[in-house]
């Protein structure tokens, strides 16, 4: 059976149907951006950047002791930072205001995707794969795509690369091979670790094209090669030249300390976990191995399709393998992972008579009552393989509903609003949990960059504690120390280090507030 079989008979939707899934996707994406997900570590750093540069002028994060100028630059590129600044402009600074945002970046990301699935395999392909990209909750979409991280903006612009790459793929003019490797260029601008991902891709795409496939010229993959590159090159020319005021060689050595740490560790224990993870229910209840495996056979055809598919199947791959031997954050396998979506709905959509399920149960009901000699366990394969692929979807979009729909509570809000009701801005407070510095205007004072590589290595690679290379009492002088989800996790702030001194004074969720005794 090939894969265009989808497009002869295509899911039927009509207008109230596509009003309905819009509603939908519109809900699921912008309602109650201010309480779901709760403002965390990595997004609080990233806000510090749009908010420093509408303040202050400068695109940097910023301490009580001045502006640091790598950090958070490097999290996320300006082509999310810039827009979030240019809406702080125009609306106000908020978190609100930055989701709304990257509820827009979400929005032209499930766009691309289905745009991308589309032109694989027709319309069902799409809703299906787009279904399953957008729900699961072990890739993320929803969650990371509802706040400030890098990795929904960057998976558009790769979205986006390969649906304009495959749409003209039998006759790609050098402007559209431009244009796509300029989109492969801004995502690793957006994320710096896609070039971890699209690097090996876009080279084994080459590569089996030269040896294998025999389908495309050699330019048709070193133009979109090596604009990537390029794009990535220029990118960090400008932050170790431009960004920073200090000499090349000294914001080299910044942005080196800054950068490093997670992308490979090769720990057997974390590597275990996350095998763990990819073959647990919690990733299509099971099924990745099984689709990926049915796919490599999908792949060998040296035909057009089997070509596209298998560079994909290759971006699948050598994703996922660098998460293996990483650090093993699940956010590090998310291309690898939004990817296999479309090889999930390609396995259900084979075996499942084209999501045929309508037809499937009235022939079923006939064998039942006696009325036809129809293929029994054949039906009865492709309607349990139907539920399954139901239940992969339903179950986490009733589970994704829900905590949008009913989660109230803020802590990090609530902390902010006690800080601004009782303590002038002027205050300086010993934090590491940057949340909160974007969401009040009080001069907090945070660990250097390098302390964030000292963690990891404490975490994942059986390092010292960070507590005995950082004592905040060394760098500022302060009445407050604010302790929150992160530094509680890292064990920054010891008991030893804060008691007698320091007494708690207030306390929401995670967060406790702790004064100098005696001030």
């Amino acid at each position: 059976m090939q894969i265009e079989a989808s497009k002869d008979r295509p899911i039927a939707i009509g207008r109230v149907g596509w009003g309905l899934l819009a509603a939908a996707l519109f809900f699921l994406i912008f309602f109650n951006l201010g309480n779901y997900p709760a403002t965390w570590f990595d997004e609080g750093s990233h806000l510090h950047v749009p908010k420093t540069l509408v303040q202050y002028g400068v695109y940097a994060d910023i301490s009580s002791d001045g502006f640091r100028y790598f950090g958070p630059t490097l999290g996320v590129g300006p082509t999310v930072l810039l827009p979030i600044a240019l809406m702080f402009k125009v609306a106000g600074i908020g978190l609100v205001q930055a989701r709304l945002v990257m509820g827009l970046f979400l929005l032209g990301t499930v766009f691309a995707f289905y745009k991308l699935a589309d032109t694989l395999g027709g319309r069902s392909l799409a809703l299906v794969a787009a279904a399953l990209f957008l729900t699961s909750r072990l890739i993320g979409t929803l969650e990371y795509g509802r706040q400030v991280l890098g990795e929904i903006p960057g998976f558009m612009f790769i979205a986006l690369a390969f649906w304009l790459w495959y749409a003209a793929w039998e006759n790609a003019s050098y402007g559209r091979l431009v244009l796509v490797g300029l989109l492969f260029g801004l995502a690793t601008v957006t994320k710096q670790q896609y070039l971890l991902v699209l690097a090996p891709t876009l080279g084994l795409a080459w590569i089996s094209n030269w040896f294998y496939y025999r389908q495309k010229p050699h330019l048709h993959f070193l133009i979109p090669g090596i604009l990537t590159a390029a794009c990535y090159a220029v990118w960090q020319v400008i932050i170790v030249i431009a960004l920073a005021p200090g000499s090349a060689a000294e914001n080299f050595r910044l942005l080196s300390e800054a950068a490093g740490g997670a992308a490979f560790v090769f720990n057997p224990g974390i590597m275990a976990e996350s095998i763990r993870q990819l073959t647990s229910l919690n990733l299509f209840l099971g099924f990745l191995l099984p689709v990926l495996l049915y796919n490599f056979f999908l792949i060998l055809p040296r035909s057009q399709q089997g070509q596209q598919w298998g560079i994909l199947y290759i971006l699948v791959i050598a994703n996922l393998a660098w998460y293996i031997v990483s650090i093993g954050w699940i956010r590090y396998a998310y291309a690898g992972l939004a990817v296999s979506t479309l090889f999930t709905a390609r396995f259900f959509l084979v075996l499942t008579n084209n999501f045929n399920f309508l037809e499937d149960v009235r022939r079923l009901w006939a064998v039942v009552w006696g009325k036809t000699q129809d293929n029994l366990p054949a039906l009865a394969l492709r309607l349990t393989l139907a539920l399954w692929l139901v239940t992969m979807i339903a179950l986490p979009l009733a589970q994704n509903g829900r905590n949008i729909a009913l989660t109230r509570t803020n802590a990090a809000a609530q902390m902010a609003h006690y800080l601004n009701q009782t303590l002038p801005t002027s205050t300086i407070i010993e934090t590491w949990e940057p949340e909160i510095g974007f969401l009040t205007d009080h001069a907090f004072h945070y660990p250097p960059s390098g302390t964030l590589n000292l963690s990891v290595q404490q975490k994942f690679m059986d390092g010292p504690p960070v507590a005995a290379q950082y004592n905040f009492r060394e760098y500022v002088a302060t009445d407050y120390v604010l302790v929150g989800t992160f530094a509680t996790w890292i064990e920054l702030y010891t008991p030893e280090q804060l008691a007698p001194e320091y007494a708690p004074i207030a306390q929401y969720g995670p967060y406790i507030l702790y004064e100098r005794v005696g001030k």
